[in-house]
């Protein structure tokens, strides 16, 4: 059986908080990326593990205006902006 994979923000991130979002940073990688206000909910959000599907339940379910195929396309855009240097994926094995 194979489980839906996890994402988690990467402890070793910095998020300095900005006036229209974050700028975020990775000490091992020496990278930075910088995250709109929607993207550091969502970093506040990923604080612990969640599936891809409950990060797009989770914007259309706070954003009235966003269809699931919106939210299903921003989550996966978010995703691979910020997977593997500040986001984690987690792989269940049990």
């Amino acid at each position: 059986m194979n489980l839906p994979k996890r994402y988690q923000a990467n402890p070793v991130v910095s998020c300095g908080i900005e006036e229209d979002g974050a700028v975020l940073y990775n000490p091992d990688t020496d990278k930075t990326s910088v995250v709109n206000l929607t993207g550091l909910e969502l970093w506040l959000f990923l604080s612990t593990s969640r599936t891809a599907d409950e990060i797009i339940a989770y914007l259309v379910g706070n954003y009235r205006d966003v269809s699931i195929e919106q939210a299903s396309a921003d989550t996966k855009l978010f995703i691979e902006s910020l997977a593997p240097d500040f986001l984690l994926e987690i792989f269940d094995g049990n």
